[in-house]
C-alpha cells in the first residue's frame, strides 16, 4: 500500500492520539480507585485517631463503617485518644486485629 508522506503523517498522528487516549483512560480508571483520605497525619501517612472521620478510618484495610463508627464513638465518650493501643478497648478489635492495624494509626 503506497501512502503519500502527508497520509503517513496523518496515520502516525492518529495512532499517537489513540495511544494517548488509551493512556488517559487507564490513568482515569486507576485514579478513580484511589480513595482520598482526610485527616491523614504527616507521621508517615498514618490516620490520626483524634481527627479522622468514617471515610478516613475505613480507608484502612480491616476497618469497615460500623467499626469506624465505634472508633469515633469511643473518642466522643472518652475524649481524645492518648495512644493507639486504646483501640484494643473497642468491641471488634481483638489482639490480632489490633496487631494488623496499629501501624496505620497515630495520635496527635
Amino acid at each position: 500500500m503506497n501512502l503519500t508522506r502527508q497520509e503517513r503523517q496523518v496515520v502516525l498522528f492518529l495512532l499517537g492520539v489513540a495511544l494517548a487516549g488509551l493512556g488517559i483512560n487507564a490513568l482515569t480508571k486507576h485514579s478513580a480507585q484511589i480513595r482520598v483520605v482526610g485527616y491523614v497525619s504527616a507521621d508517615f501517612g498514618r490516620v490520626n485517631l483524634n481527627q479522622a472521620g468514617i471515610e478516613a478510618l475505613t480507608s484502612v484495610k480491616g476497618i469497615g463503617p460500623s467499626l469506624a463508627q465505634r472508633i469515633i464513638d469511643y473518642r466522643n465518650v472518652n475524649g481524645q485518644y492518648q495512644c493507639v493501643s486504646e483501640l484494643i478497648n473497642i468491641r471488634g478489635i481483638g489482639q490480632s486485629k489490633y496487631e494488623a492495624i496499629k501501624e496505620y494509626f497515630t495520635v496527635e
